[in-house]
């Protein structure tokens, strides 16, 4: 039985010579009549575009999107339409809203015709993919300060589960019927999925994620078949003061993870205890609800309309957008 998929780097192939438009011959974003609209896909955004408009059109403010765009711009190396901006507009659009090309006019956003974007949105989330994930996605704090931050914030908020400074959540991400080996992505009612394990922190920003998981896995190999535990292991033996991971009781029991105690009496220790847990948790189930309400392809409505392996790429790319988002201060 195969417990996971794997995510392969070169898994998409270029599409850089698509230059698909509708059917009625309208033209999307820069217009490709003129002679510089290969100079305009590198110039600047234009200030025509506000932070609201944005934030309405894509969920992400105008400095993420301008971030984005500069850095896509040499990788997509495109000079006809769609133009690297209309590439990032429409993927973004898809995964902030669910769709792309059913809501012309919406918010002030023009969709691109079906048949560009999907020739385009390949090429362009692996772009993304290589370009953000590794960068925004990491368990190591990016200096003491962070780390001593988040080690007062659940020493405020759970005293008596000291040294805690993550937590772990395993969440399914609903896709579509895979062509083969279904049943391994057979989640429930009929629906599919992957069985994403994410890492959190105090701020809600996603530590670590793993979206290889069939949907018809329990939480718990979740855990033990990822390397988190040989890293939270490493730390708990090198006697780290913030080694401690919490999770629910779904989650192996080890000393380094913290779940709540089974069959706890009322007004008991363990019963305070697991009252003081579940309500430091509450910090990863809101930063799954804030992860899949602004990038709502992971809502499951409809199902994520790729392949498995391709939907774990999907999937890897919010999260790092979500902490782009929480980096950045003109997004709520």
């Amino acid at each position: 039985m195969i417990s996971a998929i794997y995510f392969l780097p070169d898994l998409y192939e270029s599409d850089d010579h698509s230059t698909d438009s509708d059917e009625h011959g309208l033209v999307y974003g820069y217009s490709s009549d003129s002679s510089e609209s290969s100079n305009a896909i590198r110039e600047p955004i234009s200030l025509h575009f506000d932070n609201d408009w944005f934030l309405k059109c894509f969920n992400v403010s105008r400095d993420v999107f301008n971030e984005l765009y500069n850095s896509l711009v040499p990788v997509l190396k495109t000079t006809e339409t769609p133009t690297a901006f209309e590439k990032l507009a429409a993927t973004l659009r898809y995964l902030a809203k669910g769709t792309c090309t059913s809501d012309t006019g919406a918010g002030g956003y023009k969709a691109m015709p079906r048949k560009a974007f999907q020739a385009m949105f390949p090429q362009t989330i692996n772009a993304m993919h290589e370009l953000i994930c590794k960068r925004f996605i990491s368990l190591k704090p990016s200096n003491s300060v962070e780390q001593t931050e988040a080690e007062i914030y659940f020493r405020e908020h759970c005293p008596n589960l000291p040294g805690v400074a993550l937590c772990a959540i395993g969440t399914h991400m609903e896709i579509a019927e895979p062509k083969e080996e279904k049943h391994l992505f057979y989640y429930k009612y009929g629906s599919y999925s992957l069985n994403a394990l994410l890492v959190c922190d105090y701020m809600k920003r996603i530590r670590y994620v793993n979206a290889s998981f069939c949907g018809s896995l329990h939480d718990s190999h979740l855990w033990v078949s990822s390397d988190l535990d040989n890293y939270f292991a490493d730390s708990y033996l090198a006697a780290n003061t913030s080694c401690y991971v919490l999770a629910k009781s779904k989650f192996p029991s080890k000393p380094w993870i913290l779940t709540p105690i089974e069959n706890a009496k009322a007004k008991s220790l363990e019963a305070m205890f697991n009252d003081q847990h579940a309500k430091t948790f509450a910090v990863a189930e809101e930063t799954i609800s804030l992860l899949k309400n602004r990038f709502r392809c992971l809502l499951g409505k409809p199902p994520i309309p790729y392949t498995p392996a391709e939907c774990v790429t999907i999937i890897d790319v919010c999260c790092a957008l979500h902490n782009m988002c929480i980096a950045c201060k003109n997004v709520k």
